[in-house]
């Protein structure tokens, strides 16, 4: 005699059955979705804006200085094929070699300045980002959002009822921070 029903198909009614019976109670909850646009936050609160112009300062400084440093290495490259002509084999190569180096070293140092720049963006930016979740989360609660996306990490569709909330999350945050008393 063949079973009437399979372990699996058991499994699955029996699921269907769970979800059937407590489908009221979950489906009554409303999800209310909301979105935040932290690059906008970023740019308008007081303190992205802090920390954005320092970053920039610091940016222009090591840019000046690549520049001062690629002209000099230019000045130096004309300066060399000026007088190659009058130069022996020997000392051209020196020349050419001294040139490839100090090339190299410019190149190193750009990679080296790029790294620190970048660096130097996530120990800025890192604390500003917490800060602005712990807003949006606090916000979250205290409004009763189920669930807040980042508009610009691959939200395709926002139907016009889910709520922006980067307004309120720049307000928040340039809110005066109440200090503690406590020492």
């Amino acid at each position: 005699m063949s079973k009437l029903f399979s372990p699996k198909a058991v499994v699955f009614l029996l699921g269907l059955a769970f979800l059937w019976t407590t489908a009221p109670s979950w489906a009554d909850e409303v999800l209310k979705i909301g979105v935040i646009d932290l690059q906008k936050c970023i740019q308008q609160s007081e303190s992205g804006k802090k920390s954005s112009k320092g970053l920039q300062e610091k940016s222009d400084l090591i840019k000046k200085d690549l520049e001062t440093k690629r002209e000099e290495l230019k000045k130096l490259s004309d300066k060399f094929n000026k007088k190659s002509n009058v130069l022996s084999p020997n000392a051209k190569r020196e020349g050419e070699k001294e040139l490839i180096r100090k090339n190299e070293d410019l190149m190193e140092l750009v990679r080296k300045k790029e790294e620190e720049m970048k660096k130097d963006e996530y120990n800025t930016m890192q604390p500003l980002l917490n800060e602005l979740f712990d807003i949006t989360k606090k916000l979250a609660k205290e409004e009763g959002y189920t669930m807040i996306l980042e508009s610009s990490s691959g939200v395709v569709y926002l139907d016009k009822h889910v709520e922006d909330i980067t307004e309120k999350v720049i307000r928040l945050a340039n809110e005066p921070k109440k200090e503690s008393i406590e020492k």
